[in-house]
């Protein structure tokens, strides 16, 4: 899932881990409708880190259930994705 940057967004967040996925989320849960860009090096939707070693790896979780919100939440509340960009 490979995004071109948008050529303007109201906020820019750089970096597809945690701390983006949720800053992103909470702009929308405090009512701001402005445009959100999440930038990432990698190319998935942001996903929990520790379960990754833990759970992913070890058999106990597919990918999808590690992933902070599926693919239609972000789409849902207008939050664009650009990643896979390293």
């Amino acid at each position: 899932m490979k995004c071109a940057l948008p050529s303007h967004s109201d906020v820019l967040i750089v970096g597809g881990g945690h701390a983006g996925a949720q800053a992103a989320i909470a702009l929308r849960q405090a009512g701001f409708v402005g445009s959100i860009t999440i930038a990432g090096g990698e190319p998935d939707l942001p996903y929990e880190r520790p379960p990754l070693s833990k759970d992913y790896f070890s058999g106990e979780k597919t990918f999808e259930r590690i992933r902070i919100r599926p693919p239609e939440f972000w789409a849902e509340r207008n939050i664009t994705m650009a990643l896979g960009f390293a």
